[in-house]
């Protein structure tokens, strides 16, 4: 792996010392950034034998969350380096999960579950409990967000009470609109 060169009668011998490259891609795991809190760069530093170096990376949607730590030496007083990545810490509820290795790549995925809620409600009868004994059996609630319908329930006399659960509170970064609506009821008037 040496390179001789003789001068005279002095003789240098030279090597070049291999490197390597490590890659990381940044991945997203957050509904395609429903809740509109994924941040628009990341840093990512290069660690060195469980010692962070002074290398950092950083990763955004213009250079498709994917960066190389480059020019970097294999060896170390002759044991291979081991290279690893870390993240600085991400806020808006992020938890960084590192796959892969110097050799294929990292990929650190941020992973945040969306904001959900709940929208309930109950039924209300103004109707000198039940006088005429027009009351219906059922009724049907229909749950629009931002004014689309998106679910219905058939909510029964045992309870006359409803609950959508699960439903996610941001489209797009923008807090969603929650509305509910009744199917008409012959002979009753309805308020929400």
């Amino acid at each position: 792996g040496y390179s001789s060169e003789v001068k005279g009668y002095n003789v240098t011998n030279s090597y070049t010392p291999e490197q390597t490259s490590v890659q990381v891609t940044k991945a997203w795991a957050d509904a395609n950034n429903q809740d509109g809190v994924r941040p628009e760069s990341v840093t990512v530093t290069l660690v060195a034998d469980g010692v962070a170096t002074e290398e950092t990376l950083t990763l955004t949607e213009t250079n498709n969350w994917t960066g190389t730590f480059t020019e970097l030496d294999k060896y170390k007083d002759g044991t291979e380096i081991v290279y690893t990545v870390e993240e600085l810490e991400l806020e808006n509820g992020y938890e960084p999960v590192i796959t892969g290795d110097a050799t294929t790549g990292y990929v650190i995925t941020n992973t945040k579950t969306p904001e959900v809620i709940e929208v309930a409600g109950s039924k209300t009868w103004d109707d000198a409990d039940n006088q005429d004994g027009k009351r219906p059996e059922s009724i049907t609630i229909r749950l629009l967000a931002n004014g689309t319908e998106v679910d219905s329930l058939e909510v029964t006399a045992e309870e006359w009470a409803w609950s959508f659960t699960d439903l996610p509170k941001y489209e797009n970064g923008k807090e969603i609109t929650y509305t509910i609506t009744e199917d008409a009821i012959e002979g009753y008037s309805a308020t929400v």
